[in-house]
């Protein structure tokens, strides 16, 4: 089978690299040859290609969300998952407003053009969350405001065309995430919980919790149910202190917060997705052991204690081959151990060999 995908990052090189044992042929679409999904490719195509590349396909799936409209259009026949989950996901308010729609559990919104951000926000109780509706990862485009004498800061980064989801602040108790895997058959299975803990608004670890939420299972397999999603779907989650359960976002396919299913689970995310578009049976999503991640934030390989990260039992590092950059994710390392509490203590070591904190 012959796999497109759309973008050249690190979730490409890590589904390219876990479908070599598939026996698949990848093509990766991306603007930048030497992007770590291109490296691996059978062959890189650049944006101006998208035809041949489209022809070269079987099936296309992407690894980035905000993706040129015209490229998404060229393979939307082959598009996996679908052109229309992919157009949901890329605006903000138009993913809250469907969970709303459709009676699924979020903080409270609302949304604003920029002109009359500063009125809006007179309709919430301060704290709240300000987003831009379009190129949503990493923290971009977030802003916690706790005065509107902040707007005007806003503002001055996004053009006055701009529309913002606004958002209450909810004062969670832990955020989590679930990742869902669904193939052609409607089979469906679900990985175990990950808590997560950001950074300005990037991840910077999370580790598996034994705990059921069955609420959120719930909600994840309805919601790959009524989006008919073939492959992955991750939902991050807010845990409130009066036990509600709500949907902070969710992402259509490999996820940050799943990159500890290389080591710890029978079967990573990216083995299945690839399964789930090749409509073959879906692989084991139990965990081996307890297991978490480290990202590796703005980090090149020569200010790593590499000694002491692969000294560390269950310790395994990834490394994406990027360019370094301030707060860019250069790479993860994994981390597996006998207990939850054997992982958390690991992650506290790597990350005071790595950024000299717990």
């Amino acid at each position: 089978m012959r796999i497109g995908i759309l973008g050249g990052g690190q979730l490409g090189w890590m589904t390219v690299l876990e479908g070599r044992k598939l026996g698949f042929e990848f093509f990766v679409l991306d603007s930048d040859p030497k992007a770590p999904a291109c490296r691996v490719a059978d062959k890189a195509f650049s944006p101006e290609q998208v035809e041949v590349f489209a022809k070269s396909c079987d099936v296309v799936t992407y690894e980035f969300e905000h993706i040129e409209e015209s490229l998404v259009e060229a393979v939307s026949h082959l598009l996996v998952p679908s052109h229309h989950i992919l157009k949901l996901k890329r605006s903000r308010i138009e993913e809250k407003s469907f969970y709303r729609r459709m009676g699924y559990p979020t903080a409270h919104f609302s949304f604003a053009k920029a002109k009359d951000l500063f009125y809006k926000l007179k309709e919430f109780r301060l704290p709240a969350i300000v987003k831009s509706e379009k190129l949503g990862y990493d923290g971009k485009g977030q802003y916690k405001i706790e005065h509107t004498s902040q707007i005007e800061e806003v503002l001055k980064n996004h053009s006055p065309q701009e529309n913002f989801l606004i958002e209450e602040f909810v004062d969670f108790l832990f955020e989590f995430s679930l990742i869902g895997v669904r193939n052609k058959r409607g089979e469906v299975k679900v990985y175990p919980i990950t808590v997560n803990y950001h950074d300005g608004g990037i991840l910077l670890y999370n580790y598996t919790k034994n705990i059921q939420i069955k609420e959120a299972e719930d909600i994840i397999t309805s919601l790959m149910s009524d989006l008919n999603l073939v492959g992955l779907l991750a939902v991050e989650f807010f845990f409130c202190k009066d036990g509600k359960v709500l949907i902070n976002e969710m992402a259509p396919r490999p996820h940050n917060t799943g990159h500890y299913t290389l080591d710890g689970c029978y079967t990573s995310q990216f083995e299945n997705l690839l399964r789930a578009i090749a409509d073959l049976p879906l692989g084991s999503t139990k965990l081996k052991l307890p297991s978490g991640m480290v990202n590796l934030l703005g980090i090149s390989l020569e200010d790593m204690d590499m000694e002491g990260i692969l000294s560390m039992e269950g310790a395994k590092l990834y490394w994406y081959g990027k360019e370094k950059r301030e707060r860019r994710k250069m790479g993860h390392i994994n981390v597996v151990g006998d207990t939850q509490e054997e992982v958390i203590e690991k992650i506290k070591s790597i990350l005071e060999l790595l950024y000299q904190r717990i």
